[in-house]
């Protein structure tokens, strides 16, 4: 594929995610289905809108190929429609620049509420302690450029590593029958305010 075709594909997807995520309940939607099967109905419980206006978000991100309808069910003279990410959730940097501030606001806000709801859940539990090996770390530093972008570079390539466990875990959980670890994952790297 030639340089230009390949920036013009970045450019199209970068406009379906554009239109895909255009409102925060899409973005929480993506974010359960990325992680489970669900309906519009039980999607618009948990992210707290009407049925009918999730029903229209779940269409808006099949058009953008980032749900797939998996199941259907019938229920008192209707169906109900059950779908699953496609995990085409994850922005190559050009895309997430291709985005507007508010977008990108919108979904970083909703992934760090998610983040909190998960971190809070697992210690009021005792999740949290529960595994010595669990990781948690903060560091402060500051860098050049080239720094920066290094240390951008580490944490794209250890999240996708970690899908990529995922998925390999996936395939020995098949064979083994093993139930799994419930994992939460959640890397930032951000520029913090000046001192």
């Amino acid at each position: 594929m030639t340089k230009t075709a390949v920036d013009q594909e970045s450019q199209e997807r970068g406009h379906r995610l554009m239109r895909a995520l255009a409102h925060p309940h899409r973005v929480e939607a993506l974010h359960i289905l990325n992680q489970r099967m669900a309906s519009p109905k039980e999607l618009s419980a948990a992210v707290d809108c009407s049925v009918s206006a999730m029903a229209y978000h779940v269409r808006e991100l099949e058009k953008a190929g980032m749900v797939e309808l998996v199941r259907e069910e019938p229920r008192r003279g209707s169906t109900e429609h059950f779908y699953r990410g496609t995990g085409e959730a994850i922005f190559s940097e050009d895309e997430w620049a291709q985005l507007p501030e508010p977008i990108r606001a919108a979904v970083v806000g909703v992934e760090l509420k998610l983040t909190g709801r998960l971190l809070s859940e697992s210690l009021a539990s005792g999740a949290f302690e529960k595994r010595a090996s669990r990781h948690h770390s903060l560091h402060e530093s500051l860098v050049d450029e080239k720094g920066w972008n290094d240390a951008m570079a580490v944490l794209t390539e250890a999240m996708e590593r970690i899908i990529d466990i995922e998925a390999e875990s996936a395939k020995r959980r098949l064979e083994s029958e093993e139930p799994g670890v419930p994992l939460a994952v959640s890397l930032l790297g951000f520029e913090r305010a000046a001192d």
